[in-house]
């Protein structure tokens, strides 16, 4: 029994280790590098097809075919732009399209070897919150400023045939104490000049346009959606194409689709853009984008895309006002949730979103006072020992009872190995008398594996973590990368980190120090070599991971020594069956 159970156990954190390496940051070239300031020929708007489920956009269509091409910075010669900026951010307009150049956060560097301040949107298919769909609207059309009517406000108009007035006015947040610093309030009006009724037909606004920002790109850069009940993610996958055997699909151009949308988003590993209008949208569409990287062959992957507002009719001399809320920011949970409904289930913290959402929200209040994240995780990973402290040493007790049966177990195994059912019925007898529960000491690895894997998608997508450094770790949120070594090492790649070694050398000092509860040499072996197992698999794993499972490792070993050092004493009692069956001579085989 206790050898199952304690299989069963290593076995489910092996499988929360194999699955969050197969999503951990895998080594790449020029990982840090970032996107470059050339950018392609200027691409057409993309159109919606009419379709009521995901298609990929077909050649002479509306907005072509091919991804997405990232358009000429600076084409518009006499483009006028203006600025309008808080403490955190700066937000760029432009009279083209009347919408939003690109937005550069203050407080976030470029990458770790650029100190400049992040840019969002700099390289962009469109400016984002472009006006398309709808004929004479797009980004080459010239808005007309109206004179600003205060720093926080920034006002466009246009007419469009004589008879169309288009307003699109903004107003970006003063106060950056209301968790609301990278919000953009956007309005948008239609005005009939006419003395006839004008139709208006379907109009789509851009999101963005999403660089990468990091390794996690290919499972975290992604077009999400909220439809009012659930929240989709189109990874890059989805556009990519797969080759894997029953799982193969094609590569896609572009996904649209016609349903109800509360809010769309954009996101690459630390940064999203979320567009969330007042009355619901009736559709999406999304496509790639190439990001070309210096002498690189093959080009990263962005992403646009854009949300679809239904038709409508104006009166004579009507007008009707569509309001949007706009964030433009770092993935900082407790900002982007205020932005609307659900809007936090962006972050894609999947099916441990509730632990994960609580580990955050304990590392931010250790940091308020500690002004360390590195040392913040190890306030939460002594919070979480303490936590479980009961049930650890519970565990500890419940191992140290089982390694002192060994001597009647052993006896109770070579006795009637042969006879499987009295071997388990007396050693059940064994452990209800003496008090010992066999599944508690595999208890503590499946509590921990819900943590883990909270920890892990919490880590792997908080920007507070971007470039936080600890010690000689400049990146919590990567693998260390001390130095690049001149081979590589597979499943290791060819970057050096210390803190796994640390990690290795306490998952060995730990297991030496807990107690053995089994009399299975082959399973006894296997909990030896486990460190050594799992070492090259959290060796490409988040710093702060790494960190937080090292300190939780030196935490277990200063309680085990403790739990060791204490004198048990614990009196083996044998039931009377056992008794009676060791006394029992052993039944000899007949030879025929």
């Amino acid at each position: 029994m206790d050898k199952k159970n304690t299989l069963i156990g290593l076995a489910l954190l092996a499988a929360a280790f194999g699955m969050m390496y197969f999503q951990a940051p895998q080594p790449t070239e020029n990982a840090n590098q970032p996107a470059p300031t050339t950018t392609q020929p200027v691409s057409q708007a993309p159109a919606y097809p009419n379709a009521t489920a995901p298609i990929i956009a077909q050649p002479n269509s509306i907005g072509g075919s091919g991804p997405a091409i990232l358009e000429t910075i600076g084409s518009h010669v006499d483009e006028q732009v203006v600025a309008l900026e808080n403490e955190l951010m700066e937000a760029r307009f432009t009279n083209y399209g009347g919408a939003i150049q690109e937005i550069t956060l203050k407080e976030f560097d470029k990458s770790r070897d650029d100190d400049s301040p992040y840019i969002m949107n700099g390289n962009r298919v469109a400016p984002a919150l472009e006006l398309t769909g709808l004929p004479g609207l797009n980004k080459d059309t010239t808005y007309q400023l109206v004179e600003p009517s205060g720093t926080d406000t920034v006002e466009y108009r246009a007419v469009v045939g004589d008879n169309l007035q288009v307003t699109r006015r903004y107003i970006i947040e003063q106060d950056t104490t209301n968790e609301k610093p990278y919000l953009i309030r956007h309005e948008l009006e239609f005005r009939n000049l006419s003395n006839d009724t004008l139709p208006i037909g379907d109009f789509s606004l851009n999101a963005g346009t999403v660089a990468p920002s990091g390794p996690q790109d290919a499972q975290l850069l992604t077009f999400g959606y909220f439809d009012g009940e659930d929240t989709e993610f189109l990874a890059q996958g989805k556009f990519t194409g797969s080759s894997i055997p029953f799982f193969s699909s094609a590569p896609r151009d572009s996904i649209s689709e016609n349903r109800s949308i509360d809010w769309v988003s954009l996101k690459n590993q630390f940064f999203i853009t979320i567009l969330k209008p007042d009355e619901k949208a009736v559709g999406y569409f999304a496509q790639p984008v190439p990001f070309p990287q210096g002498d690189e062959d093959r080009p990263q992957i962005g992403v646009s895309g854009s949300m679809k507002m239904d038709s409508f009719t104006l009166a004579p001399m009507d007008s009707q006002t569509f309001g949007f809320n706009y964030y433009i920011g770092p993935k900082i949970f407790d900002r982007i949730s205020r932005v609307g409904e659900s809007t936090g289930e962006s972050m894609q913290f999947g099916f441990f979103s509730l632990i994960s959402k609580t580990l955050l929200t304990m590392m931010n209040k250790f940091y308020a006072f500690t002004h360390n994240y590195g040392i913040a995780i190890i306030l939460v990973t002594l919070a979480i020992k303490i936590l479980f402290l009961p049930i650890n040493l519970m565990s500890s007790r419940s191992m140290k009872r089982m390694s002192k049966l060994q001597e009647p177990m052993k006896a109770v195994n070579e006795k009637f190995g042969d006879n499987p059912s009295k071997k388990s019925q007396l050693m059940m007898e064994l452990y209800k008398v003496n008090k010992v529960n066999p599944v508690a000491g595999c208890l503590p690895m499946v509590i921990q594996i819900p943590i883990f894997f909270g920890l892990f998608y919490m880590l792997r997508s908080a920007a507070e973590l971007r470039l936080a450094e600890f010690m000689w770790i400049s990146d919590l949120s990567m693998q260390e990368g001390i130095f690049t070594l001149p081979f590589t090492i597979p499943f290791m790649g060819d970057q050096f980190n210390i803190l796994p070694f640390f990690y290795l050398a306490s998952m060995v000092v730990q297991m030496g120090m807990m107690p053995t509860p089994s009399v299975d040499n082959a399973q006894v072996k296997m909990m030896k070599y486990m460190p050594y197992v799992f070492f090259p698999i959290i060796y490409t794993f988040a710093s702060g991971l790494v960190l937080y499972w090292t300190i939780n490792n030196l935490f277990t070993i200063a309680q085990q020594w403790m739990i060791n050092r204490k004198k048990h004493d614990f009196e083996i009692i044998l039931p009377p069956a056992l008794k009676k069956a060791m006394e029992a001579p052993k039944k000899k085989k007949r030879k025929k």
